[in-house]
């Protein structure tokens, strides 16, 4: 992971072991090239990247705010070590740290083990999840429906309006009005501390840019290498991008209430094609009018969620078939006339889609540039079929569906060409222990611990929700085979406890003939809230399901700049591994305390 920040294919925050603000600050005194000046800097030791010493106090994460998104219990993959070393809490994790022949020897390694690097946690949520559980501060934000927003998907080819039914009650406000209202207050607090500076933004090799060609033929050439045919740092090539961008702290909520002029000044750049939404800025400033005065004068506002809602539809070629138009005569001019997109946009040109036809029914969206299928009324949404049907290479080093993959890393892996390979053996990488403070009568049974999402519900099952617990066993449960289960003496709903290196999870047992023998399964997310009772094997509560769990990812995950092996948010990058764990479950005793 180290590597692969210091040579820009992925981010990592924070990024370079200095403010960036005083980077920037230093940077812009000098009139220098942002690029240039941190490769030089870098050169000559003066400066270093924050993933070479994750641990030294000035690269912690001090303040995180988690918006909608359970990350403590849900999306923690190993949840203990989180609690441990994020938060400062107690945890049940008792794999000790990494001896000296095992430690990385490119990251700088600290006995003196960090316990809670975060001075604040922010939560903005209408749920009880694990992560408000453990929030400084929580924010109670609007539902579904007490609030105007937009639902869609490149998985569904509807858009969805939320309108509220009722008003936020007692002191929820909707997502909107929150980080409109913290943008207010931050800007009265900027005056006279932050005011305006220069912040120094570092980026990845972007899929889609020309940073995704910033390793040719996959050769991996290390400017941190230390041999004498290291090459030297350069941005873009084997560093991140870096941009010097001005930041008016006083001025963010005026900003962030209307549509900025770069949109105009620049276009709008999506999968390397460029359109220009200049006609939409002036029908947003007709209909949503235009801020008056400040740091935002002239510019269509964006103040209220309906607004904003109109300006997302306004510039999205799935509901305003004028962008699509224009970004499929852009990819003719690349793919040929005889390519047929040209006449593809011309189809869709004159559909437009406003905030209000989405809260009268939910409405198709049409095909854009911006996606590699087709959408229509005679036809569903099927991916690539623009590459199949009207000759759009593929986003790949050969503009064509191909196995073989030419790169270091991969080759290093033995990976060049699809391969089985069978699961990590954890046993034998200690991911358990056999409790000294074995529960129950010592029986118990090894079992490989997978957490998958759950088939009837999604990322929270409400189980605090009284409805709910008489549907279900009303608290956490654990899948169970029948041999496995008959083995240690566990009947259906028995309580048993499961127990590795990681951390405990206590649960009921749900005993099925469905479930392979030497497999368990948790489905997640069952949280830390309801009928959790204290472990016997530790004393503390048990925890949820990625308690067992820690982060393992993959390293050909973590290649960049490399074609279609170049980041993009939320769809190429690392992944945490939640399906391959090792724990030992007993039955514990039946009679539980909290």
């Amino acid at each position: 992971m180290a590597q692969s920040a210091r040579l820009g294919w992925m981010p990592f925050y924070p990024t370079l072991a200095a403010n960036p603000l005083e980077l920037g600050r230093r940077i812009a005194a000098a009139g220098a090239d942002p690029g240039r000046w941190v490769a030089a800097e870098l050169a000559a030791g003066r400066l270093s990247f924050a993933c070479a010493d994750p641990d030294a106090p000035e690269n912690w994460p001090r303040v995180l705010t988690v918006w909608r998104a359970n990350l403590i219990g849900s999306s923690a993959k190993g949840n203990e070590y989180f609690l441990r070393h994020l938060l400062g809490a107690a945890d049940n994790a008792t794999t000790p740290p990494a001896g000296p022949g095992t430690r990385p020897a490119e990251v700088a390694w600290r006995d003196d083990e960090p316990r809670g690097k975060l001075d604040l946690l922010l939560a903005l949520d209408f749920r009880m999840t694990s992560t408000t559980l453990y929030a400084d501060l929580v924010l109670p934000a609007a539902t579904w429906y007490e609030k105007h927003d937009l639902s869609s998907t490149d998985m569904h080819p509807y858009v969805h309006a939320f309108s509220p039914a009722i008003i936020p009650p007692w002191q929820a406000r909707t997502d909107f009005d929150i980080f409109h209202g913290l943008a207010r207050r931050l800007g009265e607090l900027a005056a006279g501390r932050l005011d305006t500076a220069h912040d120094l933004v570092a980026t990845a090799a972007l899929h889609d840019t020309p940073g995704e060609l910033a390793t040719p033929g996959g050769r991996v050439r290390d400017w941190a290498a230390g041999t004498p045919d290291a090459p030297p740092p350069e941005p873009g090539r084997n560093l991140p991008a870096f941009t010097l961008v001005e930041r008016d702290y006083t001025a963010v909520a005026d900003r962030l209430a209307a549509l900025g002029p770069l949109v105009e000044r620049e276009g709008m750049t999506v999968k390397g094609v460029t359109v220009h939404p200049d006609a939409e800025a002036g029908w947003l400033a007709a209909r949503c009018g235009t801020a008056a005065g400040g740091a935002a004068r002239g510019r269509p506002l964006l103040d209220t969620d309906v607004k904003l809602c109109e300006a997302i539809l306004a510039l999205s070629g799935t509901t305003n078939g004028r962008i699509a138009a224009e970004g499929f005569a852009r990819l003719a001019e690349r793919c040929g006339p005889s390519s047929g997109l040209a006449e593809l946009g011309a189809s869709v040109a004159e559909r437009r889609v406003v905030f209000g036809d989405t809260q009268d029914r939910p409405v198709q969206v049409g095909a854009s540039f911006e996606w590699s299928g087709k959408e229509g009324p005679d036809r569903r949404y099927s991916p690539f079929t623009l590459n199949t049907e009207h000759a759009k290479p593929w986003h790949t080093l050969t503009g064509r569906q191909h196995f073989y993959l030419e790169h270091d890393w991969i080759a290093e892996c033995g990976e060049q060409l699809p391969v089985y390979r069978p699961p990590l053996d954890m046993a034998a990488l200690g991911e358990f222990r056999d409790g000294a403070a074995a529960p129950g009568d010592g029986r118990s049974v090894t079992v490989r611990y997978v957490t998958p999402h759950s088939k009837w519900s999604i990322h929270s099952e409400y189980q605090e929700n009284l409805l709910m617990q008489t549907l279900a066993r009303g608290g956490p449960v654990i899948w169970i085979s029948v041999p496995d289960a008959e083995a240690i003496g566990v009947a259906d709903n028995d309580w048993i406890e499961a127990v590795n290196g990681n951390g405990v999870v206590v649960a009921r047992a749900v005993v099925s003939h469905r479930m392979p023998a030497g497999t368990v399964f948790m489905y997640h997310v069952q949280e830390r809230l309801v009928n959790v009772p204290r472990s016997q094997a530790t004393g503390r509560r048990g925890g949820v399901h990625n308690a067992l769990t820690k982060l393992l990812i993959k390293p050909t995950h973590l290649i960049g700049g490399h074609a279609q092996l170049s980041f993009a948010p939320n769809y190429y990058g690392p992944t945490g591994n939640q399906r391959d764990a090792v724990t030992v479950i007993r039955r514990r005793s039946q009679e539980v305390s909290y």
